[in-house]
């Protein structure tokens, strides 16, 4: 073999992956790249080659990345591994770092992160060849090595939090999630979380002790709050939940927004047995940092939402104001819709779409004129193409905003039938998105039991005689069947399993 063989592999049983990687690692100068379907393959290329480094994603079949990863350690401990996951979470990020790998990469991922880690890696392996020669030296850059290896991994296990960080839009969730990332990230078996009210710490989540509020008085956390910076208990002092001598140290860190303290994180027994280190004190005062930030911009998010949502329920307010026959339809239709859902078994994130959506169906009626929205009696054609315009005028009063891809949806569907033959686009079947399809049904349930000018309102058997005819025409056969197990369905008689089967 060429001793000035210059080469990477590349572990994934994706092809569009392991092609996307490769390709970026090509390149790179004066190296070649092979590749492995999967790890058993990759395993038999390392024994027989040698490779600078290997890329190996986690989640293959028969040899995935955690098996490749020791199994590479015991043929070479030096030959670096980058494990490649679209997993960014704290359990994944400690649990490769702590087998050793060099790296972890998470998918999609960037160019620049690609040809950035490979300049790390090679230029530590390049300063320990050059050095090779000196005994002392070369212990002096692997002891260097090895601290720098720590920090990346610290870095990489922040990038991971950052990660899980982002996809909790949701607060409540951030505060029943930060103590348990506290503790894997610190590795320690202790850890609570709990927000500043009253006076007391109400705590929301606790590892490895029975969540019980915190008394702040007369203790070190009263120090906290005011002093607004961490503290770190000595052993002897008085545990805060258990009121207890310490028999370890104590980290407690406070949230603080606005310079107010709104919540306070401790950590103590660390799974080592070690005392907490400046390391440790830094890693756990950024996670605080970062999750404070990330509250913050949740809490403003919610008033922008909010904001938003009422600015356009005024909207729908002024179009209803201006026709009496529909006031409070688009709160009876978003009642039924949500019914439906329930039965249906659908998400919380599409509950909360149907929600918003629901309420908003018929927004783009502000952009049709009065001449034609209050007319007595039916439309002429011509009016009908105007009054069918006001689901992609709602669409458009809506896509700016980008916050709303499934309300978007259901505003601009509602009137497509299950035939094709509805509007604007005439789609057909599953092509109508589901949340479409079940406002259709709850908005014509409504639509035929109210009264209008020109005709009155059904009766609910009447109405519900008229979906389970226009089941597979009109309206979804699954909704159909669906809407017999509702509130509203279940009020009527004419329920039979001959019409509900329909």
């Amino acid at each position: 073999m060429n001793g000035n063989d210059k080469r990477f592999l590349v572990i994934d049983d994706d092809p569009v992956t392991r092609g996307l990687l490769a390709e970026i690692l090509s390149h790179i100068d004066g190296y070649q790249t092979d590749v492995a379907p999967n790890g058993v393959v990759g395993l038999e290329q390392v024994r027989r080659r040698k490779y600078d480094i290997v890329f190996t994603d986690l989640t293959m079949p028969e040899l995935n990345g955690m098996g490749v990863l020791k199994e590479v350690q015991k043929l070479n401990p030096q030959l670096p591994v980058v494990v490649v996951t679209g997993m960014s979470t704290i359990d994944v990020a400690i649990k490769v770092m702590k087998e050793g790998a060099n790296d972890f990469i998470t998918k999609p991922f960037k160019v620049q992160t690609i040809t950035s880690t490979v300049e790390r890696i090679l230029g530590e392996r390049h300063l320990l060849d050059r050095l090779g020669l000196d005994g002392n030296s070369r212990e002096s850059v692997e002891r260097l090595n090895a601290e720098l290896f720590k920090k990346l991994q610290k870095i990489n296990l922040l990038q991971a939090v950052h990660v899980e960080l982002d996809a909790l839009l949701d607060n409540e969730k951030i505060y029943q999630s930060v103590a348990a990332m506290a503790s894997k990230l610190l590795m320690v078996q202790e850890a609570v979380f709990a927000l500043v009210e009253d006076g007391r710490l109400r705590v929301k989540q606790a590892i490895g002790l029975s969540p019980t509020n915190l008394r702040i008085k007369n203790t070190f956390l009263e120090k906290i709050l005011k002093d607004k910076t961490y503290y770190l208990a000595k052993v002897g002092e008085n545990h805060p939940m258990t009121e207890k001598p310490l028999t370890y140290p104590l980290l407690a860190i406070p949230f603080v927004i606005k310079d107010v303290v709104f919540a306070l994180l401790h950590l103590g027994n660390k799974a080592d047995g070690s005392d907490f280190t400046d390391d440790d004190i830094s890693l756990a005062l950024t996670l605080v940092n970062k999750t404070a930030l990330r509250i913050e911009n949740n809490a403003l998010y919610d008033v922008v939402y909010s904001n938003l949502v009422n600015s356009l329920k005024a909207l729908v307010i002024s179009i209803e104001a201006r026709d009496p026959y529909t006031r409070f339809h688009s709160e009876r239709v978003t009642q039924y819709a949500l019914e439906l859902a329930e039965v249906l078994g659908l998400s919380e994130e599409e509950k909360d779409a149907i929600k918003f959506g629901g309420y908003l169906h018929d927004i783009g009626k502000i952009g049709v004129r009065d001449g034609v929205l209050l007319k007595a009696g039916p439309l002429n054609e011509e009016e009908k193409a105007d009054i069918r315009q006001h689901p992609l005028i709602g669409d458009n009063i809506l896509k700016p905003l980008l916050f709303f891809p499934k309300e978007r949806e259901i505003i601009r569907y509602h009137h497509e039938w299950f035939n094709g033959k509805g509007y604007p686009e005439g789609l057909a079947g599953e092509e109508i998105p589901l949340l479409a399809r079940v406002l259709a049904l709850a908005d014509a349930y409504d639509a035929m039991t109210s009264s209008r000018p020109y005709r009155r309102a059904m009766t609910h058997e009447q109405a519900l005689a008229e979906i389970v005819r226009c089941s597979g025409i009109q309206f979804d056969p699954q909704i159909v069947r669906a809407f017999w197990e509702t509130p509203t369905g279940k009020r009527v008689g004419l329920y039979s399993g001959s019409i509900a089967g329909r």
